[in-house]
């Protein structure tokens, strides 16, 4: 699985066999997923419809493929992609309300190596 057909599965879960350009270009990915009628808005709502579901996205990929693409580059370009659909976070959370330390916290941030002497 080439480049772009796998960051259209991880995208939309559908599997694409899409060409190969031999490294990502992202204007001429989504060229290609427009023309299987999948275009930014699209991929907005789909990921919003997962997340309000409790379904993870973007969608699990074979490992095999991510190992054979470079894991840790198919994930920066996997995030760099997701971030130019404007699909950067989906679960948002509000901020905690808790404002005091308990016990337990208090007591490791009073503790300092040995080696920082006072």
């Amino acid at each position: 699985m080439n480049w772009h057909s796998a960051l259209a599965q991880a995208l939309t879960g559908e599997v694409f066999d899409l060409p190969d350009h031999g490294s990502p270009d992202f204007a001429a990915l989504a060229a290609e997923l427009a023309e299987h009628g999948w275009r930014a808005n699209r991929i907005k709502e789909h990921a919003h419809a997962r997340a309000a579901a409790g379904q993870g996205w973007p969608h699990a990929i074979d490992p095999a493929v991510v190992t054979a693409l470079g894991a840790a580059r198919f994930q920066a370009t996997l995030a760099r992609l997701r971030e130019q659909l404007g699909v950067w976070v989906l679960d948002e959370q509000a901020p905690s309300h808790r404002t005091q330390l308990n016990a337990d916290e208090l007591r490791l941030l009073a503790e300092v190596p040995p080696h920082h002497g006072h």
